[in-house]
C-alpha cells in the first residue's frame, strides 16, 4: 500500500444556549478541508492530547499551527482507534485519559472495527449527544469511571 494522509483541523468553538462558553473542537478529514465537506468525525479534545494519543498509537504527524497532517502505511486502522479515542475522550475526565488509551489499545481488531462504525455512524446521522451516547455504552462495557 502507498503512504496516505489524513488531516485533522483544531479551532475554538462557541458552545451553548445560555451558559456560552468556548470549547477546543478537533475535525478529521480524508484530505485538506473543502468548505461545504462535512469531516469524517468531530470532537472536543485539545491539540496537546491528540498529540498525546496520536503518539501513544505510533501515528505519525507533522504539527501545522492549526491542523495536523498524519501519514504513513495503513493510517486508516490506527486511525480507527484514534476514533473510538477521541469520541470517548471528550466524555472523562483529564486523569483517566491514560487508562482509556489502554483500554483502546488492548482491542483486538474485531472490537475496533465495532467501536469504529458505531462512533462513525452516531457522527455522521446525527449530532454529539449521539457520539456520546456510543461513549457511555463504550464506557460502561470497559468499566471506565467518569470521574
Amino acid at each position: 500500500m502507498s503512504e496516505m494522509q489524513r488531516i485533522i483541523v483544531f479551532k475554538r468553538k462557541k458552545i451553548g444556549k445560555v451558559y456560552k462558553r468556548y470549547v477546543d473542537n478537533m475535525k478529521i478529514y480524508f484530505s485538506y478541508p473543502v468548505k461545504g465537506i462535512k469531516p469524517l468525525f468531530e470532537a472536543r479534545i485539545s491539540k496537546e492530547t491528540a498529540k498525546i494519543a496520536l503518539r501513544h498509537f505510533n501515528i505519525n504527524f507533522d504539527d501545522k499551527d492549526k491542523f495536523l497532517i498524519i501519514s504513513g502505511e495503513n493510517i486508516d486502522e490506527k486511525l480507527r482507534r484514534f476514533i473510538i479515542f477521541s469520541g470517548t475522550r471528550q466524555t472523562v475526565s483529564e486523569l483517566l485519559g491514560r487508562s482509556l488509551l489502554e483500554v483502546i489499545t488492548s482491542m483486538g481488531e474485531i472490537e475496533v472495527l465495532f467501536w469504529y462504525s458505531r462512533f462513525i455512524n452516531a457522527y455522521e446521522g446525527g449530532s454529539y449527544w449521539d457520539v456520546y451516547r456510543v461513549a457511555k455504552s463504550l464506557k460502561l462495557l470497559y468499566r471506565i469511571q467518569t470521574k
